[in-house]
């Protein structure tokens, strides 16, 4: 019988084979492999659940080897593996070829679920294990996993039996008990779905805003006075927000052992606060394992920034190169790992201290009297170039969609039901998808430069911007609003209007 544990570093799955080696000598029991302190501490706990469970231990000399021996192991998951392979010699029964066993013993002899059921369903697909011994609780949480992802239509683990092991003393019973696994319908409920009724209106402005950036999937940064309906546009994109492919979300599930398996029918959204540090963001490694950052999480979602010019500097510019490369590197003491990090940027900030309008943007559009006495601004000149410094150009140059809010929505508008939007958006972004295999927002500069119409307006409208990347960046905007018009080809009012939209430039 070949008996297997296993680690998961946040990173990639390994298989861990457990070897046994007896004699008789001074009874002993020894675990090699470069086992960590609570592996270590696992041959007291074992011993105990023997005990408990009414199992004479071995009187003999025991060596219990973690193969391969070059690799630290961690984790008090082990437990169950060392234990089957100990009563292998311990139980005369008629034992599975090869088995792989997790879970933690309690001193009882009970057996404790140890979670990362979606790491252990990957690790599965790239080995062949015939027979998997769980815990209840963990077996319910990896049948419906599996259950998910045959749903989903993605590949399943060629697992043929899965034993469910509630105390150790139970494991003659499992074994004569167990039976091929079959794998029914999936029992998640999905999250129920945000209505309408639960959302306040938009100015029209913000509203056709936020439907180019759902359209191109373009990074957005919204500026504008307290009240002006910030806040609430984050609530639009939440439920507006198309769910991703299956296996973007079965990535984030590893990437977030913690979450629960109804996740997974949900879009990634992570909403971040205002003072998050670049660790919280990147990641960390902590006792030989990754442990992924708010960008990771966010791969195939949104992330969303509020108050994005309350963050630190250097949260802030630490976003340089996952907003231009969707990809960054984390090197640390621990190891060097490239994490992919595809997420839509969605950040809110005010334009001053105060939260007011200052005078330098009265001139934008005509407002009221009595909307600019409710955004008097309280700031000097001096604090509001100040504060709207902390938006570095090149972070700015990065985010596609930068523009100032005016408009204060207006509760008297009736709010079109949800599944219109999504409708109409779901449309418009097929109508890329037919057109360009792609997203406006994924459009390549090599691409747009070629296919760019030549007309003098457009020509001299597209010199004016201050680098190749608000070119770029203005031309992709563009092309969102041919795919809201389904248009034949790009226009130029098509351009003008998408300029609009780059204010830092």
């Amino acid at each position: 019988m070949q008996v297997y544990s296993w680690i998961y570093n946040g990173v990639e799955p390994k298989l861990i084979h457990v070897e046994f080696h007896s004699r008789f000598q001074i009874p002993s029991f020894s675990i090699l492999g470069l086992p960590g302190p609570e592996i270590q501490e696992a041959r007291e706990r074992i011993i105990a659940a023997f005990h408990g469970s009414g199992i004479e231990f071995p009187k003999r000399r025991i060596i219990i080897n973690l193969a391969p021996a070059s690799i630290k192991k961690w984790g008090t998951g082990h437990d169950l593996a060392i234990a089957i392979v100990i009563l292998q010699q311990a139980l005369d029964l008629k034992w599975p070829s090869h088995v792989l066993a997790w879970g933690e013993l309690g001193l009882q002899g009970e057996v404790k679920p140890r979670g990362q059921m979606a790491a252990l369903v990957d690790l599965l697909l790239q080995h062949s294990v015939h027979t998997l011994i769980l815990p209840p609780a963990d077996a319910a949480h990896f049948i419906e996993l599996v259950c998910w992802r045959r749903e989903q239509g993605l590949p399943l683990p060629q697992i043929q039996n899965l034993i469910q092991l509630q105390h150790l003393r139970d494991v003659r019973k499992a074994l004569q008990n167990s039976s091929p696994v079959e794998w029914g319908p999936s029992h998640l409920i999905p999250p129920s779905e945000m209505d309408a009724s639960q959302l306040m209106t938009l100015p029209p402005s913000l509203e056709r805003i936020i439907e180019i950036a759902l359209t191109g999937r373009h990074h957005l940064l919204l500026l504008g006075p307290k009240g002006i309906g910030k806040s609430q546009s984050l609530e639009w994109l939440k439920a507006l927000t198309p769910k991703p492919h299956p296996s973007l979300s079965w990535l984030r599930a590893l990437r977030d052992p913690t979450q629960s398996p109804e996740t997974l029918h949900t879009s990634p959204v992570r909403q971040v606060h205002s003072q998050i540090r670049p660790a919280h963001l990147l990641g960390s490694w902590r006792s030989h394992q990754l442990e992924s950052g708010e960008l990771a999480l966010a791969h195939g979602g949104v992330l969303i920034a509020d108050e994005f010019l309350e963050w630190p500097r250097d949260a802030r510019e630490c976003l340089r190169e996952p907003l231009q490369n969707k990809r960054f590197f984390l090197s640390r003491v621990a190891g060097k790992v490239s994490v992919d990090c595809d997420f839509q940027f969605v950040g809110t900030g005010n334009l001053c201290p105060c939260g007011g309008l200052p005078a330098q943007f009265y001139g934008f559009t005509p407002l009221p009297a009595e909307r600019l006495k409710k955004w008097r601004c309280r700031c000097r000149p001096q604090e509001v170039d100040q504060y709207l410094a902390k938006l570095s150009g090149p972070i700015a140059d990065r985010i596609d969609l930068v523009t100032i809010l005016y408009d204060l929505p207006d509760s008297r508008q009736p709010v079109r039901p949800l599944a219109e939007y999504t409708r109409r958006i779901a449309d418009q972004r097929q109508f890329a998808l037919d057109r360009w295999k792609c997203l406006p927002s994924q459009l390549s500069p090599i691409w747009i430069e070629k296919h760019l119409p030549r007309s003098s307006k457009i020509i001299r409208l597209m010199d004016r911007m201050p680098s190749l990347r608000s070119r770029h960046k203005t031309a992709r905007i563009a092309y969102s609003l041919q795919c809201m018009e389904q248009s034949s080809e790009i226009r130029e009012e098509h351009l003008f209007e998408a300029s609009t939209f780059r204010m830092m430039d």
